[in-house]
């Protein structure tokens, strides 16, 4: 094998950087996209709850009326 010249050493390091730099933000970015999805799905069922508790409620009431 070749001996790595300083410059060939220098370029490898710039390369493996960028391409930390470069999973880092899609690893962000998916992290990310998952908690968007984790909040909507929880409103999601936090109004579906609502619902069905203002539903109950109703038919509570329209029991008790005569």
């Amino acid at each position: 094998m070749a001996q790595q010249t300083k410059a060939d050493r220098s370029a490898a390091a710039k390369k493996a950087a960028a391409t930390r730099k470069k999973n880092e933000a899609k690893s962000t970015g998916a992290d990310a996209k998952a908690a968007a999805k984790s909040t909507a799905k929880a409103a999601k069922n936090t109004g579906k709850a609502a619902a069905g508790s203002v539903k109950k409620a109703a038919q509570a009431v329209s029991k008790r009326m005569p």
